[in-house]
């Protein structure tokens, strides 16, 4: 049974892109009997999730619950998601199966935007809730932060919860979590950059909630989770709408760096008899700055129950 409202809070993650549904955006639910007599429900953004098929839950829109209590507007954009149907997932290169593609109408693994055809390309982009008109090239770019997301996902997801965990801790980024919150973490900084500390307290990692899945340059409602003063008895309550975020370094990177920095030849002693017969305060070590973090593809949270 499907249902569609607007998020009660921000606490439920989205099934399909892992990221948090902020506080009144619209979202569709997927009910699933639970133990005991009641349901549960795995909401996801409605950009996420294509219609299902025939047979499947929703084979029109008075099977929809919740749909009335929506606003006119919001009510035509479910219309046209109900009317795009569920677009078919464009097979990689290779002609490989993805079993999450069939499994989950939210995953649809897309080959290199540039090898599509237009009607793939508008098909994608239907999928993913960005406009499907315009020349060929433009559909192509369009579509490219998709396919980006969709490569930099495959890194990380490949990578153990201790080494993402690691990642995050390099970035100066928060720890804690299932995988699936750590990758998108490790998703977003490698995208967008590494969150910074609020700027307000100094002590909180701003958190960022976005208005859009795609097109939003890693900028949207920051806030900080609120650290409590315990001098002041203030909890911190600062939000704004940019924020600066720091080049995301790779563990590979700051390796690098380490080992460069620890390999450098020593001063000879006669340097050293030098300086202090001169008694010439020495000058200060140079830090040597960590690499930005350069992807090894193309530049590309366990989800809660709302209750």
């Amino acid at each position: 049974m499907y249902c569609v409202e607007y998020a009660k809070s921000n606490r439920a993650a989205c099934k399909g892109c892992k990221a948090k549904i902020d506080k009144d955006v619209l979202r569709i639910g997927i009910n699933t009997p639970g133990p005991g007599d009641y349901l549960m429900t795995a909401w996801r953004h409605l950009e996420c999730v294509k219609k299902p098929k025939p047979g499947k839950g929703l084979d029109s829109l008075d099977e929809l619950s919740g749909l009335t209590g929506l606003s006119a507007d919001d009510q035509a954009k479910v219309a046209t998601w109900f009317a795009q149907g569920a677009a078919p997932a464009v097979k990689p290169p290779g002609g490989g199966k993805k079993r999450a593609a069939e499994d989950d109408p939210a995953v649809s693994p897309l080959s290199d935007p540039k090898k599509m055809k237009i009607g793939e390309l508008k098909e994608a982009l239907a999928a993913a809730g960005l406009p499907t008109t315009g020349k060929k090239g433009d559909l192509v770019k369009a579509l490219e932060p998709v396919f980006l997301r969709q490569e930099v996902e495959k890194v990380y997801a490949s990578l153990s919860g201790d080494k993402l965990k690691v990642m995050l801790e390099l970035n100066g980024q928060k720890k804690s979590g299932n995988k699936d919150e750590l990758v998108e973490r490790c998703v977003d900084g490698k995208l967008y950059g590494a969150l910074p500390r609020c700027p307000e307290c100094g002590s909180g990692i701003l958190r960022v909630a976005y208005l859009s899945k795609y097109g939003h340059a890693g900028q949207g409602r920051f806030s900080c989770p609120g650290y409590f003063d315990d001098d002041a008895f203030v909890r911190c309550s600062y939000s704004a709408t940019q924020a600066e975020r720091a080049p995301w370094q790779e563990v590979t990177d700051a390796a690098s760096s380490s080992t460069s920095t620890a390999s450098a030849p020593a001063p000879k002693a006669a340097a050293k008899s030098a300086s202090k017969a001169t008694a010439t305060p020495a000058a200060a070590a140079v830090p040597v700055p960590v690499a930005a973090a350069k992807a090894e593809l193309p530049a590309a949270r366990m989800p809660g129950l709302d209750e």
